[in-house]
């Protein structure tokens, strides 16, 4: 260690500044301390004793590297002094260097075994080199937690103020492999502005750069840090796989833009096989492979993707509007307002969300409301056309005189009846689908059917109008809009179709119009 020259009163002797110097030490003033204790050294270069008191000065204010210099000049001079070998390890272990701290305590403890202080901090040192070899078992089998765990036990034997370098590296490292990215931030920033030229550092500030998605600063943090060390290949590994991510990625992006949709898919699942680990641009690679089976119309495999990307990344906002969109495609009202009610909460004053939720909670209440469009087994695109072809077919399986004593039957008779009414009528049907019916005051659905009176006996007569055979149906047909049906209210023991009722022909027969007494109506042929 040097000093500055200084001019030291040759009428004060080396003793007498020392004695100045431990009074300055025990008030606290550890910088005068210093600076009485170097004049000493000035006045007697030779005295072990000044070196080792000023490194114990030194080792108050924490330059610890001064210090350990200042107890090897002591135990140089005097190998036999147990102080400035103690003194000397505890300024290695703040300084990370566990070998060098084991080997000085030794050497205090073979001068004097029977000390209660070496005994002691003998022992802490072997705290400190079991916490760490925990932490490294711990770092070996990506257990990150428990490896810090480890390594802040052993940061508590040292000073927090000026932890080892390399600690602090390995503490983030810690927090990068819990993908704690603002800690990790933190504790990388501050090693910087320490030293902006350690390879090691840069290699961390870019392997956060890249775990939080920012590919070109991690690139570029990388080739910095082979800059200074051009045989660094962890450095070297992940530019190759910053960059190979970065291809893939725009790879997928321009082959989706140009609507190249399977070229896409592939692209973004080549990207998602390169590194497991990278949370944060896989969760983006999810969300973008979903965009494209949602424009595939797989809205299923869409949902699947959307949720592998929220598991990884909980607050990607876009993919919560992709899933609630790929819910509502597939009908599942109740998980898509479920995503639009969160996104409203986490932006109150966004309209676009609100109106999302709004389509969906109304989506919902039609969804919880009789499905015409199900009872009739159609689509919700069906034709006017098919709408009434989808009820011939099962007003004819369905009919009371078809299925005597049968209530299902009855009742899907029935229901039949209700879905065709609204979904023939092009009001009602409008209403139905645009959900204003849910508002009231159109008559429709459960029981608001039954009170509308409406009579099966038009829709049939509706339905069949112009055909031949059906003149006079609608004043034949009993009222069913209300009522209970039985096999006699059809005309008897004949059947529907068949025999006895309807003209005994139904479908495709003939015949005359029968008595009420007869139980039949007026024959009528099917086209």
């Amino acid at each position: 260690m040097t000093h500055s020259p200084m001019d030291v009163d040759p009428t004060v002797s080396a003793e007498e500044i020392k004695a100045q110097a431990n009074q300055e030490y025990k008030t606290g003033n550890y910088n005068e301390a210093v600076r009485l204790y170097s004049e000493a050294i000035e006045a007697s270069p030779k005295t072990a004793t000044y070196y080792a008191n000023r490194a114990a000065a030194l080792t108050m204010l924490g330059k610890y590297k001064e210090a350990a210099a200042d107890c090897r000049s002591a135990t140089d001079i005097d190998p036999s002094n147990v102080k400035a070998y103690m003194r000397a390890g505890k300024c290695h272990i703040n300084l990370g260097n566990l070998e060098e701290a084991t080997r000085q305590y030794e050497q205090a403890y073979q001068l004097d075994s029977n000390n209660a202080q070496v005994q002691r901090e003998c022992q802490n040192l072997q705290s400190v080199k079991s916490y760490i070899g925990q932490m490294e078992a711990y770092m070996n089998g990506n257990q990150w937690g428990l490896a810090g765990n480890s390594l802040d036990r052993a940061i508590t034997f040292v000073d927090k103020d000026r932890v080892p370098v390399k600690w602090n590296i390995w503490r983030a490292e810690c927090a990068l492999g819990q993908k704690k990215w603002s800690e990790a931030s933190r504790i990388v920033n501050y090693l910087v502005r320490l030293d902006t030229q350690n390879p090691d550092v840069l290699y961390l500030r870019a392997h956060v750069f890249y775990g939080q998605g920012d590919n070109a600063k991690a690139i570029a943090h990388c080739m910095e840090a082979l800059r200074c060390d051009p045989d660094f290949t962890k450095a070297r590994i992940l530019v190759k796989k910053a960059r190979a991510l970065d291809a893939q990625k725009e790879k997928g992006n321009a082959a989706f833009k140009a609507n190249n949709l399977q070229e896409a898919y592939d692209a973004y699942t080549a990207a998602l096989e390169i590194d497991d680990k990278n949370d944060v641009l896989n969760a983006k690679l999810y969300s973008n492979r979903a965009a494209v089976l949602q424009k595939l119309k797989k809205f299923q495999e869409a949902l699947e993707d959307c949720d592998k990307a929220l598991k990884l990344d909980p607050d990607f906002t876009k993919v919560y509007s992709r899933r609630a969109a790929c819910y509502m495609e597939l009908e599942e009202y109740e998980e898509a307002v479920k995503d639009y009610r969160h996104l409203t909460e986490l932006d109150a004053g966004n309209r676009e969300y609100r109106g999302l939720l709004q389509k969906a909670e109304l989506e919902l209440k039609k969804s919880q409301r009789k499905d015409y469009y199900k009872i009739l087994g159609l689509t919700k695109s069906a034709t006017d056309s098919e709408i009434k072809k989808a009820y011939r077919k099962l007003a004819l399986q369905y009919h009371p005189d078809k299925n005597a004593g049968d209530v299902k039957a009855e009742a899907k008779f029935k229901e039949v009846g209700e879905a065709y009414d609204v979904l023939s009528d092009s009001q009602k049907k409008a209403r139905y689908d645009s959900g204003a019916d849910l508002e009231g005051g159109m008559g429709m659905g459960g029981d608001a059917f039954d009170g509308a009176g409406v009579d099966m006996s038009d829709i049939f007569a509706q339905m069949f109008a112009g055909q031949s055979g059906m003149g006079g149906m609608g004043g034949g047909m009993p009222n069913m809009g209300g009522a209970r049906f039985s096999q006699s209210s059809f005309g008897g023991g004949g059947g529907f179709p068949g025999g006895g009722g309807f003209g005994g022909g139904f479908p495709g027969g003939s015949g005359s119009r029968r008595s009420a007494n007869g139980g039949g109506y007026h024959s009528f042929h099917f086209g």
